[in-house]
């Protein structure tokens, strides 16, 4: 193959490494309700137009008073490319908090205030969010899915073109979000029967502080919180007292038994990395407490994430702006409304958590996480995309633009939302950035600047299959379902007493017994039969061949800390679910399983893990083991002969000229792994790999 004379690629090797981030609670696609709601109503492709009429004194009152919280009935119609349907005695309201005394208030439907048990295609309500600060419109929509992508369980978006009556009064672009209630926890968390408690800044905020005396009659008159659900508010009296009571050691022994730490971290996470300064950290505000009935643990529910990525007003949360995009890890919420007198780093929840170092150390390993995968901008270049393109003949049109519109926006703002600012403008509030080069900075303030994990162990779960039928056998002779883990390290390593689970909430699950141990660079396999009497590698649980997640946490003596996880899909008879290549964070089906084995495919890939312009790693699989892999690249797409090699003859997917960026031999498993170096790949070049025994060519990687 002929080299350029430039090489723009400095390739190096690298090794396995383990531990990545994947979702959590796996999305719940076996809810009826949620899944119809899916096929109609939450459409990202499209915006729907929906069309009210009410009585125009009903509408007259609203807009003169934003502050009422009754309903009054209309008639809606719903236009989108699945539904054209029409409701009678639809209840509507203002809706939201700040945002309620703007020019574009927010708006909520109801579709049983008047009709007991109606939905909508699996929903009760409609929350209408103006999105009148931000001049995309775009940056809850990105945070809700952010925190999906990181397994938070988050609510779905979707835009609407909203009529009311004649349009001169009420006509423009909203953001349709997702109304947690039982539907929503139902679906996420298999149940419905648990407290759910709305919290919110009413008076003091939802801070979760102590207040004498402490017991259910005091949250309940306060107004920063409501429950939506039971209506009792024992426990989160006795939650409060727990967090804010405790001491020390009784802490952080029992609050891994109170709360879904890992989830709460992750929405933290989220909030720290964009900047979300709404929820509990900073100014404590918009979010959700669900008492999950089966794990009996709160799980944290985000709400209300438009006031992120780079929004501020100078005096709120902190005085006089913030540069979000830059904001370091230590002490990121010091001095926030949340915090305490002299308490430091947020709330009492926050601070505590944090004063645990695994704790710690799993927000900052969660923070790389978001900066390499889940929000980095090669990640949600197809979702802002969409989104500008979507809106783009709507925005700021209708009732609402230029005077009639919260900060004059027109749509010239809205063009120019998505990259200006460039950089951090204080005095261009309330948004201080524009939606690309605030991700594009804080993903390389984060990448460069925080600290990174420590005490991450080299096991991950690396295979699943959820319906044995012939494949291998435990001691008893009998086809049960198995996990594999796998250690990535060259050193043995004891997983004595680790916890394995099906269920994300439960940190301790079945306990791995003492002694148990991976060999270097091996495999453990563990039944999950739900016969733990057989031997001591059967664990207390079932899997199910309709898909769940499974997952690993530390011992007691490491707080329970998630060390690896994978949600695996609906599975046929002795179909497998696994990483591809081992320990990595790309996984697909097998048609056959490969136990104590390295996963397979039989084919000569090529992978990648990363974007520009970070670093990246690429994994060319299936090839000839310990012998060389060539990795070639150029700036197009074409047809190339090769000649005047071992390969001569083969034709590869690239254009003239072709550069061998890097020869590298393949491991004992056919495995042969690359490292691109920060940098030093351009965008838009493609490469692809060949094997120089078989001369096989994989597939085609675009940079």
């Amino acid at each position: 193959m002929r080299n350029s004379l430039v090489i723009l690629l400095m390739l190096v090797l690298t090794g396995h490494f383990s531990g990545l981030a994947s979702a959590q609670h796996p999305i719940p696609k076996g809810n009826a309700n949620w899944n119809e709601a899916g096929e109609f109503i939450f459409l990202e492709n499209e915006v729907m137009d929906i069309h009210v009429t009410m009585d125009e004194t009903d509408l007259d009152t609203f807009l003169g008073n934003r502050n009422l919280d009754y309903f009054v009935p209309c008639t809606v119609q719903f236009i989108n490319s699945k539904i054209d349907e029409t409701y009678q005695d639809v209840g509507i309201r203002p809706r939201g908090n700040s945002q309620r005394g703007s020019k574009k208030n927010p708006w909520k439907l109801s579709f049983n205030e008047f009709v007991q048990g109606r939905k909508l295609h699996g929903i009760e309500k409609m929350n209408l969010a103006s999105e009148s600060t931000d001049p995309s419109m775009a940056r809850e929509s990105l945070a809700y899915e952010i925190m999906r992508s990181m397994g938070v369980a988050a609510g779905r978006t979707n835009y609407v073109w909203l009529t009311i009556n004649d349009g001169t009064k009420v006509k423009g672009v909203y953001n349709n979000v997702e109304q947690v209630d039982e539907n929503f926890v139902k679906a996420w968390f298999d149940n419905k029967d648990g407290d759910l408690y709305k919290c919110r800044w009413k008076d003091d905020g939802a801070k979760l502080l102590w207040k004498s005396p402490g017991d259910a009659a005091t949250y309940e008159a306060m107004e920063d919180y409501e429950e939506k659900n039971t209506g009792n508010f024992q426990r989160l009296a006795d939650f409060i007292d727990f967090v804010c009571n405790s001491d020390t050691a009784t802490f952080n022994d029992g609050i891994k038994d109170w709360i879904n730490v890992d989830s709460f971290l992750r929405a933290q996470s989220v909030d720290m990395y964009l900047g979300q300064w709404d929820g509990l950290w900073i100014f404590p505000n918009n979010y959700y407490l669900y008492w999950d009935t089966e794990i009996e643990r709160f799980e944290y529910i985000p709400w209300d994430l438009d006031h992120s990525m780079g929004m501020d007003y100078w005096i709120i949360p902190f005085f006089f702006g913030t540069d979000w995009a830059r904001k370091s890890f230590n002490g990121w919420g010091n001095g926030s409304t949340a915090s305490q007198p002299g308490g430091g780093n947020g709330p009492p929840l926050i601070r505590r958590l944090l004063d645990i170092p695994e704790y710690e150390d799993r927000l900052a390993f969660y923070e790389k996480e978001l900066a390499s995968q889940f929000a980095h901008p090669a990640t949600l270049a197809s979702s802002i995309e969409r989104i500008s393109t979507l809106l783009a003949p709507l925005a700021y049109t209708g009732t609402f633009s230029g005077s009639s519109m919260e900060n004059g926006y027109t749509p010239n703002d809205f063009t120019s939302s998505w990259d200006s600012p460039p950089n951090y403008s204080p005095f261009n509030t309330p948004a201080t950035w524009g939606v690309r080069p605030f991700l594009e900075t804080r993903s390389a303030f984060v990448r460069d600047g925080y600290p990174s994990s420590q005490l991450t162990p080299p096991v991950c779960i690396n295979e699943i299959v959820s319906k044995n039928e012939s494949g291998i056998t435990d001691e008893a002779g009998e086809y049960e379902d198995w996990v594999e883990i796998y250690n990535s390290s060259s050193q043995s390593f004891d997983l004595s007493g680790y916890y394995l689970s099906d269920r994300y909430g439960n940190s301790r699950g079945w306990e791995v017994p003492s002694g148990t141990t991976i060999p270097a660079n091996g495999y453990l396999i563990i039944w999950c039969d739900n016969e733990d009497t057989q031997g001591p590698l059967h664990a207390n649980f079932k899997l199910t061949s309709e898909g769940e997640g499974v997952y690993l946490f530390k011992p007691d003596t490491g707080f329970n800390v998630l060390v690896s996880s994978l949600l695996c899909p609906a599975l046929n008879d002795d179909e497998a679910w696994g990483r591809l290549p081992d320990g990595m964070r790309n996984a697909r089906i097998y048609t056959a399983s490969t136990p104590l084995a390295p996963n397979e495919t039989g084919l000569f890939e090529l992978l990648k893990e990363g974007f520009v312009p970070d670093s990246q790693t690429l994994y060319a699989i299936g090839a000839t083991p310990n012998k060389p892999v060539a990795f070639v690249w150029s700036m197009n797409r074409g047809s190339f002969l090769v000649n005047g090699t071992r390969c001569a003859g083969i034709t590869l997917g690239l254009d003239a000229p072709v550069t061998v960026a890097s020869i590298v031999s393949a491991d004992f498993n056919g495995t042969a792994i690359l490292s691109v170096p920060q940098g030093a790949a351009p965008a838009g070049i493609f490469l692809q790999s060949v094997d120089a025994v078989t001369c096989k060519i994989s597939n085609i990687i675009e940079f």
